[in-house]
């Protein structure tokens, strides 16, 4: 329930009445007025306040000031008269009614109001776009008519000057006979002569050669990122490449390290074999990527790959890199079946190691066709079948 304010004060002159309602320390922000000309109210939180005016007063000129301790209401009265007091005197009921009866008449006008103004807004924009009709015709018609001034006057100077060059010439000549007293003029018609010009050849500016085509050469700044180079992301590119290099080198490889004369694939071979030997298969794996970036066509560095990638345990890059190499194994010529051997046996036992039991004993069974003597791989195949048909049990 509101704490009705009843501490409110007022007092009054022939020509307003003023009421000041205490706040009771609510920010003036918070405060909720409503105002008619013979009822008023306020509510702030949890406070109410209302009166109503035992006359009515002229709102429109009235004015609501809220301070930081009260609220000040300055009502205009209607007749300059002295009030006997300040509300009248009804029941509670009545009250009720009566407020519920102002509120909806306040409501009422306050939407008669509104609609007042938006009609005649509505006019007054209606009346705006007429006269910038008008002004626009008037614009257009004084265009035209300035166009046709020029129009016929124009036409009035080509029509004299027609008139002029279409006139006869009047030529006096003197009289032979001495009786005449008087010369009298002679006209002679214009005589219009027609003159045949000689064609005179046409001369043209000669037609340009087609231009010589060519071909742009465009070198591009090498980067190790495939996406564009951004100067906002310069800093976090070069601490990534920073922190690769630290990486590098905890494995035992770097390709900037290097000199010249060793940045050669057949040295690259080589210090992949030892990394391999050491069991540095990142290492390894990092001395014949640099070779293949520097030649794709050295099978020996592939193979030596994916030794290291199998070993490493990356199985399927194990099996990429036995196929390049056997596609640079063409022909197959006997001085490289050892190497397809090694590739073909490999690629089987990296799919048996990936799960592909049937494809890694076919690729087996063809490298024992290729060397039949090679107990190693007959005993590869006999693992590799039992560990097939564990599995298949198992899944029975």
């Amino acid at each position: 329930m509101p704490l009705i304010v009843k501490d409110f004060k007022w007092r009054q002159t022939e020509a307003l009445i003023i009421i000041q309602v205490p706040l009771h320390g609510i920010h003036q922000s918070k405060v909720d007025l409503f105002t008619s000309p013979k009822y008023i109210k306020a509510s702030f939180e949890r406070y109410f306040f209302e009166a109503f005016l035992l006359y009515e007063v002229n709102i429109s000129n009235s004015k609501c000031t809220l301070t930081a301790t009260d609220i000040i209401f300055e009502l205009v009265k209607h007749e300059d008269i002295l009030w006997d007091k300040l509300e009248i005197d009804v029941s509670k009921k009545e009250k009720l009614e009566l407020k519920k009866k102002l509120i909806e008449e306040e409501h009422k006008n306050f939407q008669n109001t509104c609609k007042e103004k938006y009609d005649k807004n509505c006019h007054l924009k209606k009346v705006a776009v007429q006269e910038q009709i008008g002004l626009d015709t008037k614009q257009r018609d004084l265009i035209d008519k300035i166009r046709n001034d020029e129009k016929n006057s124009a036409l009035g100077d080509l029509e004299k000057w027609q008139q002029k060059i279409t006139q006869p010439k009047i030529i006096e000549l003197p009289s032979d006979s001495e009786d005449s007293e008087e010369e009298k003029p002679i006209i002679v018609p214009k005589k219009t002569t027609f003159v045949r010009q000689k064609k005179l050849p046409v001369t043209s500016d000669p037609v340009p050669l087609p231009r010589k085509t060519a071909t742009l050469k465009v070198d591009f700044t090498a980067r190790q990122f495939p996406t564009p180079s951004r100067e906002s992301q310069l800093e976090e590119e070069n601490e990534w490449l920073r922190k690769q290099a630290e990486v590098r080198r905890s494995i035992g490889f770097v390709s900037e390290d290097l000199r010249p004369e060793e940045k050669n694939p057949q040295y690259l071979k080589s210090k992949g074999e030892e990394f391999l030997k050491a069991e540095n298969y990142l290492g390894a794996i990092s001395a014949f990527s640099f070779g293949i970036k520097l030649t794709d066509q050295f099978p020996d560095l592939y193979i030596g790959r994916s030794e290291a990638h199998f070993k490493h345990g990356n199985f399927y890059k194990a099996t990429q890199d036995c196929s390049k190499a056997i596609e640079l194994l063409r022909p197959a010529v006997p001085s490289n079946l050892k190497e397809r051997v090694t590739c073909i046996s490999r690629r089987g036992k990296a799919l048996a190691k990936m799960g592909y039991f049937k494809e890694g004993i076919s690729e087996l069974e063809v490298a024992i066709k290729l060397c039949p003597n090679d107990e190693e791989l007959k005993n590869a195949l006999v693992e590799m079948k039992d560990e097939l048909n564990a599995t298949e049990n198992q899944n029975d």
